[in-house]
């Protein structure tokens, strides 16, 4: 089954950060966790991909399974924070500029702040583990931003992300999906990026003054907020 997306909307004030620790350690046991941050507008959004089983819908499953268990994650350490349902993310035109990296040791965490530069962007990054826990956590991810502002090379560089040209190309389709699948490059995760993926902001950031405005499609799908599903829409552009 493709990735399903989710946009992460609202702020956790009081995240439990020893809770979402052990569950994002489990979670990579099973599947990879793919984050995609947008900006547009001077504005940012987040979103989630996961896979979901064959029981799976837009507003939830009736199996146990691993994106279930999940957003299960999230209600129960993130409190404040929504998932809501999109189908699809559609790329800016303006995107023309686009890299595949993975980290070196001395690497930085990535976050919007890295998108700053340019008018609009986007940046994707997958965290992975290989099935056992005692196998490193590695991370990836694809930069895609508009022509105007530095060379997105180089920031990375600045960082201590490398960027990988085999990798780009073999990346070329990613770039250009709505529904972005698991980045195709990782490296091992230093200190810095476990300590990162250790810490709720990674998935809920700052918290925003007022949301990006996208279009959305007319569909109406659910949002999941601490167990209870609100009617939102499900298209991105």
């Amino acid at each position: 089954m493709p990735p399903l997306l989710w946009r992460i909307e609202g702020a956790s004030a009081t995240p439990d950060r020893d809770g979402w620790q052990q569950g994002i350690a489990l979670h990579l046991q099973f599947q990879p966790l793919t984050i995609i941050r947008i900006r547009r507008d001077g504005m940012i959004r987040r979103y989630l991909a996961l896979e979901g089983c064959p029981h799976c819908r837009p507003d939830g499953c009736d199996h146990s399974c691993p994106r279930a268990l999940f957003a299960q994650l999230v209600r129960t350490t993130l409190p404040g924070i929504m998932l809501a349902p999109v189908t699809r993310i559609v790329p800016h035109t303006s995107e023309i500029r686009r890299l595949a990296a993975r980290p070196t040791h001395h690497a930085q965490p990535l976050d919007t702040a890295m998108l700053a530069p340019w008018e609009a962007g986007r940046l994707i990054t997958t965290w992975s583990r290989l099935r056992a826990a005692p196998q490193p956590i590695t991370v990836g991810v694809l930069l895609a931003v508009s022509a105007d502002g530095p060379d997105p090379a180089r920031v990375l560089q600045a960082v201590g992300w490398r960027r990988g040209a085999l990798a780009t190309a073999l990346n070329r389709v990613a770039f250009q999906a709505e529904v972005p699948p698991p980045v195709r490059i990782g490296g091992r995760a230093g200190e810095a990026l476990v300590a990162a993926l250790g810490d709720p902001q990674l998935l809920i950031g700052p918290a925003i003054a007022e949301p990006l405005a996208l279009p959305e499609a007319s569909d109406a799908g659910a949002q999941i907020s601490a167990g209870a599903v609100v009617a939102t829409s499900l298209g991105e552009a």
